[in-house]
């Protein structure tokens, strides 16, 4: 996005990616998996995003690139209600959305609600990216410890892509992957990288 003060003419060139999803997604952990650190805050028991955490970077002189993590859906339809209004309010500023689900489940109702909530126009679903994390979990799980999914895991969850795609379409772009093992994560970084090269420059005066 293309920012220019009124007052001086200053120019600045602005990406957001935003983080979406059900709440133990991983989506905290996602974006600490995109740095191999433990940056924003993630629990294993407890909901712990109540409000959006920023990570903000200079990529150049007047060019900078946010990663959001939002609030997860799903803890309480109060909540739900008001973390959906701040996903849908957000929309025209995020320059790429990563919707975070998880491969390791069949109950996909509350996730596609939201969904279809939050990119009521297929316009607005061009820019989002639905990422299938936990492909670590889907079976069948190696009794052993396996950075990469084993040949039986990769067929699942090819099925499960068709499954979720189905789901959700129409949707710009499914990437499986896990965050805790770091699988596939070059890939949905691309796809991020590639909405973010290909989208508009919109002026905000």
């Amino acid at each position: 996005m293309k920012w220019k003060d009124t007052h001086n003419g200053y120019i600045s060139y602005h990406a957001q990616v935003a983080f979406f999803g059900k709440t133990g997604y991983g989506k905290s952990t996602t974006v600490n998996s995109f740095f191999g650190n433990s940056i924003l805050k993630t629990s294993d028991i407890a909901a712990c995003t109540r409000e959006c955490q920023s990570l903000d970077f200079e990529l150049s002189p007047n060019c900078y690139l946010s990663l959001a993590d939002f609030p997860g859906i799903g803890e309480s339809e109060y909540r739900d209600h008001e973390y959906l209004e701040m996903y849908s309010n957000f929309l025209s500023t995020s320059t790429v959305i990563v919707y975070v689900i998880r491969a390791d489940t069949r109950d996909y109702s509350i996730d596609e609600s939201a969904y279809k909530k939050v990119f009521s126009t297929h316009a607005h679903s061009k820019k989002a990216i639905l990422a299938l994390n936990y492909c670590d979990k889907v079976e069948p799980i190696s009794r052993q410890y396996l950075a990469h999914p084993n040949s039986e895991q990769l067929k699942n969850i090819d099925k499960k892509i068709d499954v979720v795609n189905k789901i959700f379409s129409p949707i710009n772009a499914i990437i499986p992957y896990s965050a805790e093992t770091s699988w596939n994560m070059n890939t949905l970084a691309k796809a991020i990288v590639d909405i973010v090269s290909d989208s508009e420059h919109i002026e905000i005066v």
